[in-house]
């Protein structure tokens, strides 16, 4: 029923974590599709013990370094399974997140896009230092930018989507690039499709210091032209006056270094 899809570069060290949640599951409904970003640690002979073993499908590739969205772009190509979780190398899932994914998904509506819950940051020792805002009910449906910007519930979220739908939206490949935000593809979703917002806390999380989200201003230096279409987009849409202004700022920022980047090529 679930294709649990992880994207990876040079995390053999958080790996193993990853798929020892995925080994509990309390069901069996899934199969793991890895997309090895072209690690040159050992991230490869790890997967290859993990299929060794037989504990649960895997399907794993390699190919050249292109960035995270080209990779999720792979992984929807390869999905056998009827939803798509994304869930990143450096992140783990509650044993019962699989379970729990299905009982919420039997009853959503067919034409609906998917289902998305709560993410839960915690220490190296498991240990929560908070979870996400709590949605405040235990069933929400909504879109992305409804329930941020008029029900105020922020941060990232685990969304789980249907692969069909996946294959609706790919991810922008820009030559030279390897970011676009994932928010671009969610938001054009929730254009013509409602999520259904579940209050349960399946998904752990850290923030490392080589993630994405530590080293924004690396990412809009190296990726102006992905972050312009971003901004550009979400200048369109009816959000409050105070994220348009900010969303403007990066637009700009993002026209700057892609100028910048522009005159360093010719």
């Amino acid at each position: 029923m679930i294709t649990v899809f992880t994207p990876t570069y040079n995390r053999e060290y958080t790996l193993k974590r990853l798929y020892k949640s995925l080994k509990n599951q309390t069901i069996k409904n899934f199969e793991w599709i890895i997309v090895d970003d072209g690690s040159n640690d050992d991230t490869e002979n790890l997967i290859k013990e993990f299929i060794k073993e037989d504990e649960i499908p895997i399907i794993y590739k390699k190919v050249k370094n292109g960035g995270k969205m080209r990779a999720i772009n792979i992984g929807v190509s390869l999905a056998n399974k009827e939803l798509f979780f994304i869930v990143d190398s450096d992140d783990y899932l509650d044993e019962r997140a699989m379970e729990t994914i299905e009982e919420e998904s039997v009853t959503l509506p067919v034409d609906y896009a998917g289902v998305v819950f709560r993410k839960v940051e915690v220490f190296d020792n498991g240990k929560i230092v908070r979870e996400r805002e709590r949605f405040g009910e235990d069933q929400i449906d909504s879109t992305p930018i409804n329930i941020f910007y008029n029900k105020k519930i922020l941060g990232d979220k685990a969304e789980v989507v249907k692969t069909a739908i996946m294959r609706e939206y790919p991810f922008p490949e820009i030559e030279g690039e390897k970011f676009v935000p994932e928010g671009y593809i969610w938001n054009q979703i929730g254009e013509n499709y409602m999520f259904r917002y579940i209050d349960k806390g399946i998904y752990y999380y850290q923030y490392l210091d080589d993630g994405y989200t530590k080293r924004f201003s690396e990412i809009i230096k190296l990726n102006p032209k992905g972050l312009k279409l971003y901004y550009g987009y979400m200048l369109k849409k009816n959000i409050p006056l105070k994220n348009k202004i900010k969303f403007m700022i990066r637009y700009f920022q993002s026209l700057y270094y892609c100028w910048k980047k522009e005159g360093k090529t010719k």
